[in-house]
């Protein structure tokens, strides 16, 4: 089985690295494989299915750069006003596209890869859905009836969520639904916006209708735990019916449909709030109630679809910095995405059961600059380490000591990392888990303790806060929507969300990065109508969302201008035992409209006289 497995992964690996992305599978290849051995036979075809999921890009790398939406260790959030890196290495992709240097001929975008991959990975779907009524059943791999018919609607889901992933990137699409040989002279058009979402909405609604409905939660042993859902299905549909909805994909300045819009309806709210629904109608799905061991589960009730991965220590070691660890030697590029002052300042201040931004007077809120991170809205602790906090790494406890020296001070910070102008001190661990005991370099998968680390694409915060946008926005903040099975206004999906971001139980305990605090955020009050509810809608998306590939997605369909000025509040130690907090500028990034949209590879434009490149570019 694990040379099957090997061979197949090979060759997925070998095709998504040719110029074509079209060459998934060569019957002349160099493994030898080809349609009649993988599809005659079960067990065989089963492997090729699986290496089609794996073909979804992790999110949380578990090796040097790979896994990554940039393809190194930095995640998506870092291009965009919420995130940063020390990483010092030259021509860093990221800063590429930060100074607006790229052109739709740069390779090392994520865009180019996706591009690549997500094509190879939809040209095998139509082969795997091509030859699947083929296969025959095994005595070993049971392949019967029903399972063709759940296996056909995995193979459908997985391309509708490639052509998703391509979709808000790029716009409409080449719709491609067959095998192309690779002797065949086939120039495809790209459909429009309009086009490209119906298609996806086609496969995810045929997928619903065979795929299991229950979810499956550890520690229940499932062989097909990681595969997707029916929720998985209606999840998808919601999110792309969000954003077709949405200002940058529906313009009533762009009445007639296009490969860059889709003809304005604002009709279009309305089938969103109701695919959002159609997810909550399941009753199979929950928030988590412990925001502390959310992303520490292998899965749980509010995960929908997760890349699943082996336990790993990788993504906690090259993202806590290294020098809190105990009695080790570790990775020393530990903390290489870090949390701008623009993202932090989204954190809300507690006082008295009352949230407040760092805006408001502070005599309300209590908020001190010099002692900035008190009393902030739960969700900072678990995201993030900062100057002053408080860790229990390996059962060890630690203070983190962090920042920049004023002149004459003799003080060396005691978990500084490499430090490049670029920092901001608060580093993003959102994903990480601070109980392993990390005592050797990580790249090596047979050390050091390991932890689930399961890049959640879906999950059941997002259907409630896609559900709370969209009904907003066809019928007010306050209205239960008129819509199948709806009970719920947008301002109780969203409060859903916002309440259970609560101090975890025993913070100071076991859980000591809570700083001993209780209670949590409270709901939401004022925006009684649709305009300020929807500022406070995005606020909130940007906080529960933050580091998980959202913001860079949403300010785009939103049609927002980001922040260009990025700032960070330094700690700066003025004694060996004193700091004081500086708010500075460390990079003025470029922006321009057409960065709404990514460009069309290069390469693709030039080998296709039907690829039209989207505007500016």
């Amino acid at each position: 089985m694990k040379k099957i497995y090997l061979i197949i992964s090979i060759l997925i690996a070998f095709c998504t690295s040719c110029k074509d992305a079209e060459d998934f599978l060569d019957p002349a290849g160099s493994t030898g494989l080809n349609k009649e051995i993988v599809f005659g036979n079960a067990r065989n075809s089963e492997a090729f299915l699986m290496d089609v999921y794996r073909q979804i890009l992790p999110v949380l790398m578990r090796t040097d750069n790979a896994g990554s939406r940039w393809r190194n260790q930095l995640l998506l959030e870092t291009g965009t006003e919420n995130g940063t890196s020390n990483n010092p290495a030259a021509g860093l992709n990221v800063r590429d596209f930060n100074s607006g240097s790229f052109t739709p001929g740069s390779t090392g975008m994520f865009w180019q890869s996706d591009w690549r991959e997500y094509y190879a990975g939809i040209r095998a779907c139509n082969m795997y859905l091509e030859n699947v009524d083929n296969i025959p059943d095994d005595s070993t791999i049971p392949f019967t009836a029903a399972t063709r018919k759940v296996r056909k609607a995995e193979a459908k889901w997985i391309m509708a969520f490639f052509y998703a992933e391509l979709a808000k990137q790029f716009g409409g699409m080449p719709i491609v639904t067959r095998v192309i040989d690779a002797s065949e002279n086939v120039e495809v058009a790209r459909s429009t916006f309009d086009e490209t979402i119906a298609f996806i909405v086609k496969l995810c609604d045929e997928a619903a209708v065979d795929l299991p409905v229950q979810p499956l939660v550890d520690p229940t042993p499932d062989p097909d735990l990681g595969r997707v859902t029916k929720g998985a299905a209606l999840a998808l549909k919601a999110r792309m019916l969000l954003y077709a909805a949405s200002p940058l994909w529906n313009d009533p300045a762009n009445p007639v449909a296009s490969h860059e819009n889709g003809k304005y309806d604002e009709n279009k709210w309305q089938l969103a709030a109701q695919a959002a629904q159609d997810v909550i109608a399941l009753n199979r799905y929950s928030l988590h109630p412990d925001i502390s061991t959310l992303f520490n589960t292998r899965t749980n009730n509010e995960i929908i679809f997760s890349r699943m991965q082996e336990p790993m220590a990788y993504f906690t070691s090259t993202h806590v910095p290294f020098k809190l660890f105990v009695n080790s030697t570790p990775y020393v590029i530990g903390g290489n995405n870090q949390v701008t002052y623009n993202m932090v300042k989204q954190y809300e201040i507690l006082n008295g059961g009352v949230a407040y931004t760092v805006d408001d007077p502070t005599s309300l809120s209590g908020y001190n600059d010099q002692d900035p991170f008190k009393r902030r809205d739960p969700r900072f602790y678990r995201d993030n380490i900062y100057n002053g906090a408080k860790l229990r790494l390996a059962n060890t406890d630690r203070v983190a000591e962090f920042g920049r020296v004023a002149a004459g001070v003799a003080k060396s910070p005691a978990h500084n990392t490499l430090e490049s102008p670029y920092d901001s001190f608060v580093y993003s661990v959102k994903f990480c888990d601070l109980t392993l005991n990390i005592t050797t370099d990580a790249r090596n998968p047979s050390a050091n303790g390991k932890t689930n680390q399961n890049y959640p694409y879906l999950r059941y915060a997002e259907v409630l806060l896609n559900y709370a946008e969209a009904v907003n926005e066809a019928y007010g903040p306050d209205i239960v929507p008129p819509i199948a099975g709806a009970t719920k206004t947008a301002r109780a999906a969203l409060n859903e969300v916002r309440v259970r971001a609560q101090y975890p139980a025993n913070t100071a305990t076991s859980k000591v990065e809570y700083m001993g605090y209780t209670g949590g955020m409270p709901p939401i009050v004022g925006g009684t109508d649709k305009v300020s509810f929807r500022t406070k809608l995005q606020h909130e998306r940007r906080v529960e969302f933050c580091y998980e590939e959202h913001w860079f997605w949403d300010f785009r369909r939103w049609k927002l201008t980001p922040e260009t000025v990025i700032k960070v509040q330094i700690p700066v130690w003025t004694s060996p035992t004193t700091v004081r907090y500086d708010i500075n500028t460390i990079e003025t990034r470029f922006w321009n409209p057409k960065m709404y949209r990514m460009p069309i590879p290069e390469s693709e434009v030039l080998a296709n006289p039907k690829m039209v490149q989207n505007s500016g570019w």
